[in-house]
């Protein structure tokens, strides 16, 4: 760290917070799923915590998983991703 003449200490008093609350991240994770994969949504659980989703259930074909994923990961505040999905076989 560079010294800044005169510059004799330096209080930090800003704090980070998510944009919006953990129940806000699921619930916009559902609400795309729900969008793109009318059906699938139905049979996926997503679980948001602290910056982490967790995607749990069966879902009916690649596409939607793929769907799923995508939805997780571009929502905002997510950092992690557990995927527990499983594609139902014959699909």
């Amino acid at each position: 760290m560079k010294a800044l003449r005169d510059v004799t200490a330096v209080d930090n008093q800003i704090t980070a917070r998510p944009d919006f609350a953990a129940g806000a991240t699921g619930e916009r994770i559902g609400q795309a799923l729900s969008r793109h994969a009318g059906r699938e949504a139905h049979h996926t659980v997503v679980d948001a915590r602290d910056g982490t989703v967790t995607l749990t259930g069966t879902i009916g074909a690649h596409a939607e998983h793929e769907t799923a994923r995508g939805a997780a990961w571009s929502t905002r505040s997510v950092h992690a991703v557990a995927d527990n999905l499983e594609v139902e076989s014959g699909r």
